[in-house]
């Protein structure tokens, strides 16, 4: 009979997710290796067999032992739940795109019909230069094919570099709010962790020790 209990407890699921199940399991190791439990334990004599029959009447009592951290655990499960929600968000930065796009006809746009424009502007003012007659003309045209040329440079210098700032601002803002909630999400969780612990393992364990200690069962 006590065989076939054992087993059920052991076997029995925690109500957790199976994300915080392995955070009360280490939470559980550690407080059955803590110095209170094992002296409390070697007391009563109990000190090897004690360990799993405190292990196993934990995870039958757990829904007892979670309710002393459940302001704690509260707050870890709401950070959590709101991460995961913002995760599942469809992106739309209609702001962040249109100043890329900006940037991106400056860089690449303006460089192309620039370029263009040097080139035959270039090339009908050197054409026309031969000819005395257009060689006036042909001089104008050579003037504006260089500012054209230098018109698609620094278009292109400065949209680059704008894209390039664009995406860099863009990439730290991102890790900044998401170091940020994780690191909120961190410091709830080692806080639920802790009260876990301190308020509910160790007392319930300490009450625990000598209850079916060899000496004062029937």
């Amino acid at each position: 009979m006590e065989n076939s209990e054992r087993g059920h407890g052991m076997d029995r699921p925690l109500r957790l997710p199976q994300q915080d199940r392995a955070d009360f399991e280490t939470e559980l190791g550690r407080a059955l290796a803590g110095s209170q439990v094992r002296a409390a334990l070697r007391a009563v004599g109990d000190e090897g067999p004690g360990v799993e029959r405190l292990r196993r009447c934990a995870r039958e009592n757990a829904e007892f032992v979670l309710a002393a951290a459940a302001p704690e655990y509260e707050r870890y499960a709401a950070l959590r739940a709101d991460q995961d929600a913002v995760a599942r968000l469809p992106v739309d930065e209609p702001g962040r795109q249109r100043v890329s796009g900006w940037w991106g006809v400056l860089g690449v746009i303006v460089p192309i019909i620039a370029g263009v424009a040097a080139a035959i502007f270039l090339l009908l003012g050197y054409a026309l230069g031969l000819a005395d007659d257009a060689e006036v003309l042909g001089h104008a045209l050579v003037g504006a094919g260089w500012v054209a040329a230098g018109v698609a440079a620094v278009s292109l210098l400065v949209g680059g570099l704008g894209l390039l700032g664009a995406a860099s601002r863009s990439r730290s803002a991102e890790s900044g709010g998401e170091a940020g909630v994780l690191g909120e999400l961190g410091l709830a969780r080692d806080a639920w962790r802790s009260a876990l612990a301190e308020r509910g393992l160790v007392p319930f364990l300490l009450a625990q020790a000598g209850a079916g200690a060899p000496g004062r069962r029937r």
